[in-house]
């Protein structure tokens, strides 16, 4: 297994800083990462077939964090916090999910999963997906729905 790596994406924009905020958590201090581990999941779980992750998706997870159609911040999934943020390109709506580490030895907003659908979505149908097998709590999560890539305004 190869030894693992991190590298930085972006540090949160002021809505996302804002957003968990109002759910109570503080990510002024995190910065986006993702990792080769992360990479590997999403090659061997999204890389194949006619919805598969190419190496030119991953260059559009900037924008995805930065000015998401939607997101959902502070989702619990299996004990973790979890942000999802969807993006509309090219016929594609993406989705990409970031773990909260906030710890003294990990600080960043993690890359966990990645890929895209052929479908647009609307914020009830995100939260279906993310609810999915029962695994995520909703409950205290902040929804933010993008107008013309600037989060927080109205759809």
């Amino acid at each position: 297994m190869p030894k693992f790596s991190a590298t930085k994406i972006t540090k949160p924009k002021p809505w996302l800083i804002k957003a968990a905020a109002s759910v109570g958590l503080d990510y002024s201090a995190l910065t986006h990462e993702e990792t080769n581990y992360f990479r590997n999941h999403v090659r061997k779980r999204h890389g194949t077939g006619a919805m598969a992750i190419t190496e030119a998706d991953y260059g559009l997870i900037p924008a995805i964090v930065e000015t998401p159609d939607m997101a959902i911040v502070g989702t619990v999934r299996e004990g973790v916090n979890v942000n999802v943020y969807t993006k509309r390109y090219g016929g594609w709506t993406y989705l990409y999910f970031d773990e909260v580490l906030n710890s003294t030895h990990n600080r960043a907003l993690r890359s966990r999963t990645f890929y895209k659908i052929v479908k647009p979505l609307d914020m009830g149908n995100l939260e279906r997906i993310v609810a999915m097998n029962g695994t995520s709590d909703l409950s205290g999560a902040k929804r933010v729905i993008a107008a013309g890539g600037h989060p927080g305004g109205e759809a």
